[in-house]
């Protein structure tokens, strides 16, 4: 798994997303890898926020393998 990645979650369904590092400081709202929304970045994306979640976006995982 890449670093290059942060933790996201979107809030309605609760279920983990890679967002790019690069703009996880920037303002909400912020798109994962996979192009869902998400409402909340927090941690890293090879964390328990991430992958190590109960419901981590498959498309992510694909995408975010660096």
């Amino acid at each position: 798994m890449s670093s290059d990645h942060a933790a996201g979650r979107d809030q309605a369904t609760g279920q983990a997303h890679a967002v790019l590092r690069s703009t996880a400081d920037l303002p909400a709202p912020w798109a994962a890898l996979c192009g869902a929304p998400v409402g909340v970045v927090q941690g890293r994306w090879d964390g328990p926020r991430g992958t190590g979640s109960a419901d981590p976006c498959p498309e992510c995982l694909r995408l975010a393998v660096g």
